[in-house]
């Protein structure tokens, strides 16, 4: 199925879960408090709910609500008009993996990265008992290794981690890839509770994910009751989404490159998917002249530029066509997309270059 030479890779491929994944796979102790798919109060709407919240965050809103179904309008119209479908009832369904299967098949790609969609949603909440947090990631993990159990060599699971105590989310990363087979540590643009990707509370996290040999990969979501950029924007979703992604993205790469974590993580790779990449250039010239300028050499030790520390472990997917870059050292061209058929994409490396020098260096 290789094109041009090349085997495909889809770096993050989405499920949809099914709307009786928690209740069948959480562990019986928090059974009576499982994320449930169910209608929402004052509308003729159903969504998923959980400890008291609606989600995706904030959909009991009939605004956000509206924004919703204006977008699987423009959806189904691009879909129809592209030719991926005739009828919107021909769509794949994403809590399928045969039907993933299938759309792979059409696409000609080899192998995905399968992500979560809802998962991340609802542990997006600061202050969640960090027990019941656990309990939901462990559940979607099972149910996500079991959906890529139907053919191991094509689909590999993404594990969602517990972030609210990060030695659980150590725990959790550790039986994911061991037991489950996970290759990939899924985490979240925005902070959670309150807390910066590098603060050394994480230490603990990324020297697992360093010793498992597995990527931590930031995806976003639109919207969050935690602290996030789209909450700006309730009332208009094409701000909000151009800054939950992106914007979002930008402020956790930049969080973990000034920060030291890959001075003290050397072999820690990180991945940033879904946000587009043309802003890379510029903000690592950015990062590199503040760190240059300003930079905090007593608490945050660097011996190298921020963009040499990107270049040396971090990854970055574009949007929309949204393909990892291949390059001469890693052969596998790849591309995110969702679980329909997305058209053709092509890859291209992106040569890392020093920034120019402005002004002497002391």
């Amino acid at each position: 199925m290789a094109k041009n030479g090349f085997k495909v890779m889809d770096s993050d491929i989405h499920v949809l879960e099914p709307h009786d994944l928690w209740v069948r796979y959480i562990e019986p102790r928090f059974k009576d408090r499982a994320p449930r798919f169910a209608p929402i109060d004052g509308s003729n709407t159903d969504g998923w709910q959980f400890e008291g919240k609606v989600f995706p965050a904030f959909f009991d809103r009939p605004e956000r609500r509206r924004l919703a179904r204006i977008r699987r309008e423009k959806a189904r119209a691009r879909h129809v008009a592209s030719g991926r479908y005739r009828d919107p009832a021909e769509d794949l369904r994403g809590d399928d993996p045969r039907a993933m299967l299938q759309a792979m098949d059409r696409e000609g790609i080899d192998v995905a990265i399968v992500f979560r969609t809802l998962g991340s949603h609802l542990i997006a909440v600061d202050g969640l008992e960090p027990d019941l947090s656990a309990a939901v990631c462990r559940a979607f993990n099972r149910w996500l290794a079991e959906f890529c159990a139907t053919d191991r060599a094509r689909l590999r699971p993404a594990a969602i981690l517990p972030l609210h105590d990060v030695k659980l989310a150590v725990e959790e990363a550790r039986r994911s890839v061991g037991e489950l087979g996970a290759v990939a540590l899924v985490l979240s643009n925005h902070p959670v509770n309150g807390r910066a990707w590098h603060d050394p509370a994480y230490d603990a996290l990324w020297e697992e994910a360093e010793s498992l040999g597995v990527p931590v990969a930031f995806h976003g979501i639109q919207m969050a009751y935690q602290e996030h950029l789209g909450r700006r924007f309730m009332d208009n979703f094409a701000m909000a989404h151009a800054v939950a992604h992106p914007v979002e993205q930008m402020m956790a790469l930049g969080s973990l490159l000034t920060g030291g974590v890959f001075e003290r993580f050397s072999g820690l790779k990180a991945a940033f998917l879904e946000g587009s990449c043309g802003w890379v250039p510029w903000w690592l010239w950015s990062l590199d002249e503040r760190v240059e300028k300003f930079g905090d050499d007593d608490r945050f030790r660097l011996t190298m530029r921020p963009s040499e520390y990107f270049r040396r472990n971090c990854w970055v997917s574009v949007d929309p066509m949204r393909t990892w870059c291949a390059t001469p050292s890693r052969p596998w061209a790849t591309t995110t997309s969702s679980s329909r058929p997305t058209g053709r994409t092509t890859t291209r490396p992106i040569p890392a270059r020093s920034r120019p020098s402005s002004g002497s260096r002391a």
